[in-house]
């Protein structure tokens, strides 16, 4: 892995990596490497070029997806051991390391069992929050609001286990197009970003989420980087159509995903999925965090034989680890790839769902009308699957937060207008 020439090659690595297998417990970077030849293979990693700063940032956002998923899944539903254990996972010299444990399971997602995969990962995710100790949680940063409780995940759970069995009802019925809506609440500190106005907002929506802190510089996975100072706006978000920050954000729903993550590498410092940059005030990031797991839970839940039409190319791979499937015969492909495909490539009489996130990045409504046509057009029976943002604050476990329910008729409303009906 070359950081400044910006290359991976992946046979020498490879062979390096194996010959290299007693030194996984000092260099745990050898178990991502051997995961993803074990998932891929050589021939394909090196046919396919990824630059490594591309490789390391689409990485990061899958890992980080699958083990927020993984924390809910093992039951950790503290707000302060959930970042505990972000931690240690995180840790490279721990004993809980994100690249040992993806390894380990990796086995189980190539031959086809992505439901083991993901109790692997929660019990991963359990063992290292029943590993904390007092002082572990004593000096772990707490990213969650102090309104946030166990309460909050549970009901997100709910939530999730709510939209998976309406869309399994509208298979069982052969529905032509049903709409589901899982709420997350914000659970970051401070208030929630504003959302776009039904008037076209979506520049005001992304004009929220390109709000930075002051500070100069953020280390990542991926190298440091210089913060651009937070400027005061001279024109009115209601007023501005399309800002040039969201014109390169709706692009990442046109291009490629080679393109798309060069264009991610050069303006991230944090990794985070363009889906979600509506959900993001600054850095505050563990509500858009939860939202993209909440996601992952619905489609591990859902039907056999479908296909799951993600926003991007780049939600596409992260989730799959580039293989494009999900076990149980379920395909993932963003929504520019489905609308693309020839009738050869498409499976007759698919059941089909299109997950999308409210509040929407710039460019994702526009691609999500043009798949929910097709899918109407093709599929044996369609859903929408819609995560949406609710209010802050104190949060029912079963109710939810003050407002959820004016927030999911709300959120219903803006998916019949996304797919047209």
């Amino acid at each position: 892995m070359n950081l400044r020439l910006n290359t991976i090659d992946w046979r020498v690595l490879n062979d390096a990596a194996d010959k290299l297998e007693g030194e996984l417990a000092s260099q745990p970077i050898l178990g991502l490497v051997k995961a993803e030849t074990l998932l891929r293979g050589v021939d394909a990693l090196e046919k396919e070029g990824r630059g490594y700063r591309e490789y390391i940032l689409l990485r990061s956002l899958g890992l980080k997806m699958w083990f927020t998923h993984a924390t809910s899944r093992g039951g950790v539903t503290d707000p302060r051991t959930r970042c505990a254990v972000g931690k240690a996972l995180a840790s490279p010299d721990g004993a809980f390391n994100i690249y040992r444990r993806i390894l380990t399971h990796a086995p189980l997602a190539k031959a086809g069992d992505w439901e083991a995969f993901a109790d692997g990962l929660a019990a991963d995710a359990r063992a290292a929050a029943d590993a904390a100790t007092e002082e572990d949680l004593r000096t772990t940063k707490v990213r969650y609001d102090a309104a946030v409780t166990a309460a909050h995940f549970e009901f997100v759970d709910a939530e999730i286990a709510a939209a998976a069995r309406v869309i399994e009802q509208a298979f069982n019925e052969k529905n032509a197009l049903v709409s589901a809506v899982a709420l997350v609440p914000w659970m970051d500190p401070g208030d929630a970003p504003a959302r776009a106005s039904a008037a076209g907002g979506e520049a005001a929506a992304a004009a929220a989420a390109d709000e930075r802190s002051s500070e100069d510089d953020v280390e990542s996975m991926f190298g440091k980087k210089k913060k651009k100072k937070k400027m005061p706006s001279r024109v009115s978000r209601a007023a501005t159509p399309i800002s040039a920050k969201n014109e390169a954000t709706a692009a990442v729903f046109r291009d490629g995903l080679e393109k798309t993550l060069g264009k991610l590498v050069k303006k991230q410092a944090e990794p985070t999925f363009p889906e979600t940059s509506a959900w993001n005030v600054g850095e505050k990031q563990a509500t858009g965090s939860d939202a993209v797991a909440a996601a992952v839970a619905i489609c591990l839940r859902l039907p056999p034989a479908c296909v799951i039409v993600v926003p991007t190319d780049v939600f596409a791979s992260a989730l799959t680890f580039d293989l494009g499937v999900l076990g149980l015969d379920k395909r993932v492909v963003s929504a520019a790839a489905f609308v693309a495909e020839e009738s050869e490539e498409a499976k007759e009489n698919e059941n089909a769902v299109l997950l999308a996130f409210d509040p929407a990045a710039p460019g994702a409504d526009a691609a999500l009308a043009a798949a929910a046509a097709k899918a109407k057009a093709s599929a044996a029976s369609a859903a929408m699957l819609t995560v949406a943002l609710a209010g802050g604050g104190a949060c029912d476990a079963a109710e939810g937060p003050q407002g959820a329910a004016a927030a999911r008729a709300e959120a219903l409303e803006r998916a019949a207008e996304r797919a047209g009906a």
